[in-house]
């Protein structure tokens, strides 16, 4: 048996998640091709359903359940099953990473990144590329906002930042805790605090405004944080774009108010 079902007969399942391990084992290999809608469909449930049963085996979602379920039939059978590499398993996890995002959530926070509000976006080490180029190019679109790369220099401005402030931190690895200081008296001041982690238990959570969990591995080839941060390039990609759309349909607006008079 493949060592995934294996896992999965272990577990308490409810009936519906019975029904997806059942789909899978009867029509391999074709069923590890399928689509998420097709799946839902075919089974009558929902999206979120087969993504909790996937989450329920270690994994992040369906696409990378799919991709353990083709590598563990490929060493089982390497004669029959197509090759699986690193690029395929990146394609999965970046499926998944995409089909969590919440659009509206992303909207609003875009919304108040090209506001009249102070912005402040922090990253150190590797994570400080994702705001430095978060930040480049706000300012190029003509929103301007402070980028931070020094933690001590983060904690010093905490302690000044008005309370109509936006402070955005991506932070994907290290300790999550050495930043509780600064979301507690963000919050105790009033300040809008963004949180874009790949740590989906980070204590950080419940003391940001918005917090965006990508599905990126915290991974170290010999002591080099080797983490990809597909994820949230992703997302601060979509924050970009959607930042764009906000100047292009204000200034069409200014346009048409100016046609008008």
């Amino acid at each position: 048996m493949i060592p995934l079902f294996e896992k999965a007969h272990q577990l308490h399942l409810t009936d519906t998640e019975e029904e997806i391990l059942k789909y899978f084992e009867s029509n391999l290999p074709s069923s590890v091709y399928t689509n998420l809608s097709d799946l839902s469909a075919s089974l009558y449930t929902s999206n979120a359903t087969i993504v909790r049963f996937c989450q329920k085996l270690g994994l992040k979602g369906y696409n990378e359940f799919k991709y353990q379920v083709r590598k563990e039939l490929k060493q089982l059978h390497p004669q029959n099953f197509r090759t699986d590499d690193l690029v395929h398993h990146s394609l999965a996890l970046f499926k998944d990473n995409l089909d969590q995002i919440d659009e509206k959530e992303l909207e609003e926070i875009a919304g108040l990144l090209t506001s009249d509000r102070p912005i402040y976006i922090y990253g150190s080490n590797l994570s400080s590329l994702a705001a430095k180029y978060l930040q480049t190019v706000l300012n190029t679109l003509d929103y301007p906002c402070i980028l931070v790369e020094w933690r001590r220099l983060l904690n010093g401005l905490v302690h000044e930042i008005t309370s109509d402030a936006v402070l955005f931190i991506i932070t994907a690895h290290g300790d999550a805790r050495r930043y509780l200081s600064v979301f507690r008296k963000a919050k105790a001041r009033g300040t809008i605090t963004i949180l874009l982690t790949c740590e989906k238990d980070s204590p950080l959570i419940p003391y940001s405004t918005f917090a965006l969990c990508t599905n990126d591995r915290n991974e170290e080839y010999r002591h080099v944080d080797i983490n990809p941060r597909l994820g949230i390039f992703t997302i601060v990609q979509i924050l970009i774009e959607l930042a764009a759309r906000i100047k292009q349909n204000s200034q069409d607006d200014g346009d048409t108010f100016d046609s008008l008079s």
